[in-house]
């Protein structure tokens, strides 16, 4: 048995959760015993080496003898699989999410793209028509520069992100909130995708589909794989408002779209930029001014938050006193 194949079978197994995958994978790389080898261990070498609950390794050892259609699946989509502890998996998420890191993604297209350098793009599924033209703009000024442009291939402001850098001869990397066996080709970038150009990324099992709760660890992904964040348009809850916080929390650098009349779907665009969050203005020609981006972006500095009650679990729109950084010069969107 090869490791990708244990792998997809220990990923099959009933009550071996996600974290508790995650912990074991990091504790086989501790111990020098690979997916491969862990997968034949006897049940009392399971519990005293990894601490196994004998239940479920009873599950681990029938699902050893189960023959795995998921895995010739894999195999036939040209899919590869990287596992956290392993070589290969995106350093930067790792870092950055650490134990919450996937335990296991799915990969396919240009793996080059997996440490290459990249902004991640969040915004509404129902962006005004302002939202999506500066995704566009900005995906476009991104790639020009030979930034990767990170985005979760959703409909809006996802689809825009992607299309501008591809459109730029750029490079894109699509995060999926389901399984990699359940991606197609939208009609939006059917055209435009090659395998030198875009990078398919799950960290869902290959069959799962689509579901809220997926699409909200997708975001956190999203933030881990980038080295800054761009809000081009929140409301005040939902999957961008906790992309934007997730990117607070997690002290990635954060952008956010600053419109001289904010449309009702940016409504939460304030929340950020009264947290520390810089400013994305227009410059003279009315375009994104990605200047300051993309200097972030290629020293690597560092995100400190003002809101000093920031992680205090006290509701999602608590407002604080706080400091504003000053933000790149520049006239708000119009």
């Amino acid at each position: 048995m090869n490791r990708d194949l244990a792998i997809l079978k220990l990923m099959e197994v009933k009550g071996l959760g996600t974290k508790t995958f995650g912990q074991l994978l990091d504790r086989m790389k501790v111990t020098g015993i690979p997916p491969e080898e862990f997968i034949f261990l006897p049940v009392s070498e399971m519990a005293k080496i990894f601490g196994v609950k004998p239940a479920i390794a009873e599950s681990i050892q029938r699902a050893r003898t189960e023959q795995s259609r998921t895995y010739d699946e894999v195999i036939r989509h040209g899919v590869t699989v990287l596992a956290r502890s392993n070589e290969g998996y995106p350093s930067k998420l790792a870092e950055v999410l650490k134990d919450s890191a996937p335990p296991v993604l799915f990969v396919k297209g240009n793996l080059g793209l997996i440490e290459k350098k990249g902004v991640g793009f969040c915004g509404s599924r129902k962006a005004s028509e302002k939202g999506l033209r500066v995704a566009h703009e900005c995906a476009v000024a991104l790639a020009k520069e030979n930034v990767n442009v990170v985005s979760g291939y959703a409909h809006g402001v996802d689809l825009a992100a992607h299309r501008g850098a591809l459109e730029a001869g750029g490079v894109t990397t699509l995060v999926l909130a389901e399984g990699i066996l359940q991606f197609k080709p939208k009609q939006e970038l059917g055209d435009l995708l090659n395998n030198a150009s875009h990078l398919v990324l799950s960290e869902f099992p290959p069959h799962l589909t689509w579901a809220v709760h997926n699409a909200m660890r997708r975001n956190e992904t999203i933030c881990g794989l980038s080295d800054a964040m761009i809000v081009i348009e929140s409301g005040t809850t939902g999957g961008t408002f906790a992309a934007g916080k997730s990117a607070l929390k997690l002290r990635r650098p954060l952008f956010v779209v600053e419109y001289a009349e904010p449309p009702v779907s940016a409504a939460g665009n304030h929340y950020f930029l009264e947290r520390g969050a810089k400013a994305l203005r227009g410059n003279k020609d009315g375009k994104p001014n990605v200047t300051e981006l993309l200097r972030v972006v290629r020293e690597g500095e560092a995100f400190h938050p003002h809101e000093p009650d920031l992680f205090t679990p006290v509701g999602d729109d608590v407002e604080a006193t706080a400091v504003k950084e000053p933000s790149p010069k520049g006239n708000k969107v119009k």
